[in-house]
């Protein structure tokens, strides 16, 4: 070979230098002018079309109204009795003899303490025997006038001693009647104070007599309720008797007219019959009590309802598609509240999957009271 043909071969026998950087310059334009040329092609014009939501499975109810709609409420009570009387002693003398005993049913007028008269009826014998001289004064006083044979104050005094004698008989006597300390009401000998033997005064308290065949229930009404009742109406009182319940109707009597300044409640008493005996003073009841009846009244599922920001709403289905609709509430019972507004007879309301609905979609009522 020859020095000529060795100087143009690169070493291990392949293209020269400057071949290869061309052939790379041509491969890299060629592909630039490719990019141009994609980039400058038309974009195709194609619309895609957006996928419609599916329907919401949904449950529905359908709304009705109640025509006469009770407001009512349960509040705890404590029974207490008609009457808690105190008796006392009224002159002071010996306890001669007690009729009851702790304990007895009593009638008002019965016989209950009987005292010691020996001190009084000495008294009465004077009392009497001065008002009979005084009598027979007033007579010859009164003949002596008419006969000119006396002036008219000796009569006048006689007059006066007259009336006193006798204001000093009716004294002794009542104190005499005062002995006998007798029941000032029907109802239970509760507590007997003193016993036989026993020397009382006058203001000694001696027994206490209480009257359960009526009793009272006192209630606390929240001062935002307490203006829908008066004296007269109504009320049910749920009672526990020997492990049975019963419902019993009452009669509000008293509502008191200064509220507790702590808890802002009115106290309220209610009547009732406990001829049976089967209410004990202290006993806890639950007392029903209707603030108003609502005529045509819409109730509808409280989880039904959602809150917003302002108010509440629902959904309704009307053609398939679910609707919002804005509400007002009004009172609430149990699961239950009212539409005041909103809502009319007729509507189908959602309530189950309205969390899941937006206004104008598709719905699909899969269960329901239509």
């Amino acid at each position: 070979m020859s020095k000529e043909t060795q100087e143009t071969k690169t070493p291990g026998g392949g293209l020269p230098w400057f071949w290869r950087l061309a052939i790379k310059a041509v491969i890299v334009a060629a592909a630039v002018l490719v990019l141009v040329a994609i980039g400058m092609m038309p974009a195709p014009n194609r619309t895609v079309e957006p996928n419609e939501a599916p329907p919401v499975n949904v449950k529905v109810m359908k709304v009705v109204s109640e025509r006469d709609f009770t407001d009512s409420f349960l509040l705890p009570g404590v029974i207490e009795p008609n009457q808690v009387v105190t008796v006392s002693a009224e002159v002071a003398a010996r306890v001669e003899r007690i009729g009851p005993a702790e304990g007895d049913q009593v009638q008002a007028g019965e016989l209950l303490i009987e005292l010691n008269d020996e001190l009084i009826r000495p008294q009465l014998d004077s009392a009497e025997a001065q008002l009979q001289r005084q009598q027979i004064e007033f007579e010859r006083m009164e003949a002596l006038v008419q006969e000119n044979a006396t002036s008219r104050q000796d009569l006048d005094n006689a007059t006066t001693d007259l009336a006193a004698g006798r204001a000093q008989l009716a004294e002794v006597k009542a104190r005499l009647e005062r002995t006998r300390i007798e029941t000032p009401v029907s109802g239970v000998l509760n507590v007997l104070m003193v016993e036989e033997g026993e020397y009382v005064q006058p203001g000694t308290p001696v027994a206490e007599l209480v009257d359960m065949s009526v009793v009272k229930v006192v209630v606390d009404i929240p001062e935002r309720d307490i203006a829908f009742f008066a004296v007269g109406q109504q009320a049910e009182v749920l009672l526990q008797c020997k492990d049975q319940q019963r419902w019993v109707k009452g009669t509000i009597t008293y509502i008191n007219e200064l509220a507790n300044p702590q808890t802002r409640s009115t106290p309220i008493e209610i009547q009732l019959d406990n001829r049976d005996r089967m209410l004990r003073s202290g006993q806890i009841v639950r007392v029903q009590l209707t603030r108003r009846t609502l005529a045509e009244a819409i109730l509808i599922p409280l989880l039904a309802v959602l809150p917003q920001e302002e108010g509440y709403s629902v959904y309704v289905v009307a053609d398939g598609v679910a609707q919002r609709r804005d509400i007002q509430i009004g009172i609430i019972k149990g699961q239950r509240v009212q539409a005041t507004h909103g809502l009319e007879p007729g509507d189908v309301l959602i309530t189950d999957g309205h969390r899941l609905v937006a206004p104008g979609q598709n719905v699909n009522v899969v269960s329901g009271n239509q």
